[in-house]
């Protein structure tokens, strides 16, 4: 706590929260292994991670970066395997996510 004093003479007290430092973490409910999409339907790759600080995350397909969490219109082409990596400080978390593309 930290105490401190108005002008008017009266007291305030301060709390502070501090969450303790972690890794990334991902589990299968915060980026699902396989994904269904809908081609033609907008849809969005589902794959987020959490860590103190707070971690930055990266997906990719083959290699060509595919920002997590953007919805964008569906083409077969989208398909595949997709490596999402979460990163802070404290290291370094992958998850690998199976695209299927439901063809209408």
């Amino acid at each position: 706590p930290h105490p401190g004093k108005f002008p008017s003479g009266s007291y305030f007290l301060i709390l502070l929260h501090v969450l303790p430092a972690a890794g990334p973490r991902m589990d299968d409910g915060s980026c699902p292994p396989s994904q269904n999409w809908t081609e033609g339907q907008d849809e969005t790759l589902r794959c987020r991670a959490w860590g103190n600080p707070p971690p930055h995350m990266e997906c990719a397909k083959d290699g060509e970066p595919f920002p997590a969490g953007i919805p964008r219109p569906v083409t077969r082409a989208h398909a595949g395997t997709y490596r999402c990596e979460a990163t802070n400080p404290l290291g370094t978390a992958v998850r690998t996510v199976t695209i299927f593309v439901h063809c209408e």
